[in-house]
């Protein structure tokens, strides 16, 4: 996990969202971007979504889990909407990766 910071994540279970305080500068436009597509798919997985970035690359990750008692839980049909996610919002996701690297970690490097 320390190679991880947590951007935001949303729970089917507790019916809850969270953004990290830490990226409160984003854009609302940004933010509420990010709420839908981590709510939803907390909602479609039926489980617990989060969105974050790789400290050392700055990469976006998402991950999908279940609680350990939900033994109805889809693995499979997670990560496929996973995949779903991630090509559909593919440009959003750049430009977070952009903007934690120049704004967060204070580096810059078109040829990335």
């Amino acid at each position: 996990m320390e190679n991880k910071e947590i951007l935001c994540s949303a729970s089917f279970y507790k019916q809850g969202y969270a953004l990290n305080d830490k990226f409160e500068g984003l854009p609302e436009t940004i933010k509420r971007e990010l709420r839908v597509i981590t709510v939803c798919l907390a909602e479609k997985t039926r489980g617990i979504a989060i969105i974050g970035f790789y400290k050392e690359t700055s990469d976006i990750y998402i991950e999908v889990m279940n609680q350990p008692d939900d033994f109805l839980y889809d693995e499979i049909g997670a990560k496929m909407e996973v995949g779903y996610v991630e090509k559909e919002n593919e440009e959003l996701f750049h430009s977070l990766s952009l903007w934690y690297r120049t704004f967060i970690k204070g580096e810059f490097n078109e040829n990335r």
